[in-house]
């Protein structure tokens, strides 16, 4: 080992868009993260600074930078332990990837710090593995777009594969979420009122859905894949976690979204704007306008896809 920091910096992701329940996800341009990781002679300390810092766990058992740190030291028997500073520009419990941001950065960090050679399916396997801490289980829709950027699929989980798509340059996402108390556990209660099982015609509309906005990545079709964004299985049963969903949703679509769906568990939400046919600005402030109709306050504000988790320094 030769260096004695690495620093990075890693996006927020969205991820469900609609139809692909643990098998889509998107990288943002902003918010990010910024993740400095230091060795030490011995365990895994974690120190957070940042968005709701009193809020995120510090003890490595239950944060999601120190299940990877602790995971990825174990597993290829490096005799150090780590220092992880993690800056939250991420806000946790929004539906935002704030986790996986910390997972990603961690596993990418310590495979630079360490000279581990792993590839990014093998980084995605360990980042996770952190996702237990927030959402129950080793979801990897959020952490694979934090890796590699744009447009994931989640091919496989068992084995793990990954499709990794290019977004179109006249894409612009907007976000809105509104100002409310999540539980720590409310990725997992969201993944709880999930039926566990799917009606043949809901199953139909989905893979449908699916399939027309993979095709929509695939062949730079902003306005296919913004259509594509409709859920019949997780977001209807979601919904009432959401003050102001609807709202949200119609004034998106009538500002010129081409499509809007919750983002991850929620509460956030995202809309698909076509630059070519709309103002991203405009589609944001009105999303801000349906929470604020339901009696909250809210953010909002127009972003793009972004690029995976990325070094900022090394020392």
């Amino acid at each position: 080992m030769s260096l004695s920091q690495v620093t990075l910096k890693a996006p927020a992701t969205t991820a469900n868009l609609g139809p692909g329940f643990d098998v889509f996800g998107l990288a943002l341009e902003q918010p990010s993260d910024k993740v400095t990781i230091i060795p030490t002679s011995k365990s895994v300390k974690i120190e957070v600074t940042g968005l709701s810092a009193a809020t995120i766990p510090t003890a490595p058992e239950k944060n999601a930078a120190g299940i990877v740190a602790n995971q990825m030291l174990k597993e290829f028997s490096l005799k150090a332990g780590v220092l992880i500073k993690i800056e939250k520009g991420i806000l946790p419990g929004m539906g935002l990837g704030s986790s996986a941001a910390s997972a990603a950065a961690v596993a990418y960090g310590l495979n630079r710090m360490f000279d581990l050679k792993l590839d990014n399916k093998q980084l995605i396997r360990l980042a996770a593995k952190g996702e237990v801490a927030s959402a129950g289980s080793e979801h990897a829709d959020n952490v694979s777009a934090a890796i590699c950027g744009d447009f994931v699929i989640i091919k496989s989980y068992n084995p793990l594969e990954i499709v990794n798509l290019k977004s179109p340059p006249e894409m612009e996402v907007c976000v809105a979420f509104p100002h409310m108390t999540t539980p720590s556990n409310k990725t997992k209660k969201a993944r709880s009122v999930v039926s566990k099982l799917v009606p043949i015609d809901k199953l139909v509309h989905n893979v449908g859905k699916a399939a027309a906005m993979a095709s929509g990545f695939a062949t730079g079709d902003v306005d296919l894949i913004g259509e594509s964004m409709s859920d019949a299985v997780a977001e209807p049963a979601r919904a009432f976690l959401i003050p102001g969903y609807e709202q949200v949703k119609e004034n998106a679509l009538k500002a010129g979204a081409c499509g809007v769906a919750v983002s991850g568990a929620g509460p956030a939400m995202i809309a698909i704007v076509n630059k070519k046919k709309a103002n991203a600005h405009k589609v944001a402030s009105l999303m801000k306008e349906g929470f604020e109709s339901a009696g909250l306050k809210a953010t909002a504000f127009a972003t793009r896809p972004g690029k995976g988790v990325r070094l900022l320094e090394l020392e």
